[in-house]
């Protein structure tokens, strides 16, 4: 995995941080290599993995601690209803747990009732080394293909200087659409030359852009025929 995101001559995967999550977790990814990450205010969860995975992470005395407040099932309830695939990181060891005043049977309980009652997956891990890995191998199931298929291309040949501003008030229009970044923005036009050419091609044709999925055309369908 780390071989593989260090090159840089590809695009590199975008990570939304949480600005309330401590730094470790980011020191993970960092390490890996070819990343883009931001810290910023999440309204729901803590990482954003480029607009396709949804992690709310919890260390063991933070999960005992949101419990008691309310805040853990507040926070379901909104993760339920993301329109991103989410999930719950426990992050921690068994012996984690002795050291707060939950009995284990109320603890598997509430996980349960989590996992069952608002139908969001529950991921275990031991120390953010390990929670930086999962979250990458989550994110490899829910894009189907492995990682470097998916979600790394080469870099196109840039745009002649002359039409740099035309092209940046293009990507900025492109990169509104749901599942549309600035990379996918600009292979869509580097693909179909002009904003007509993105928003008339057929859907097989949007399809064999690198990194653009059937959710992404569905959503940029939806949209443009509403």
């Amino acid at each position: 995995m780390s071989r593989l995101l260090k090159s840089s001559y590809y695009f590199p995967l975008q990570i939304s941080i949480d600005d309330r999550e401590p730094p470790a977790l980011e020191e993970a990814f960092c390490k890996m290599g070819n990343m883009i990450i931001h810290r910023q205010r999440l309204l729901v969860g803590d990482y954003l993995l480029d607009c396709d995975l949804l992690v709310e992470r919890k260390t063991i005395p933070d999960f005992c601690k949101s419990i008691k407040d309310g805040r853990l099932f507040q926070q379901a309830k909104k993760l339920s209803k993301s329109k991103v695939p989410a999930c719950l990181m426990l992050e921690g060891r068994k012996r984690d747990f002795k050291q707060t005043d939950f009995l284990p049977q109320a603890i598997q309980g509430i996980l349960l009732s989590i996992s069952l009652s608002f139908r969001i997956p529950i991921l275990r891990t031991k120390n953010t080394k390990e929670s930086a890995a999962v979250m990458l191998q989550c994110f490899k199931q829910l894009t189907k293909d492995k990682l470097e298929e998916q979600r790394f291309y080469h870099r196109p040949v840039p745009f002649k200087r002359k039409s740099q501003a035309l092209l940046k008030q293009r990507i900025h229009i492109l990169e509104g659409f749901p599942g549309i970044g600035v990379d996918r923005a600009e292979r869509l036009l580097m693909k179909f030359g002009n904003l007509h050419g993105v928003f008339t091609a057929r859907q097989e044709e949007l399809l064999k852009v690198p990194g653009v999925g059937k959710r992404t055309v569905d959503q940029l369908y939806k949209i443009l025929k509403k």
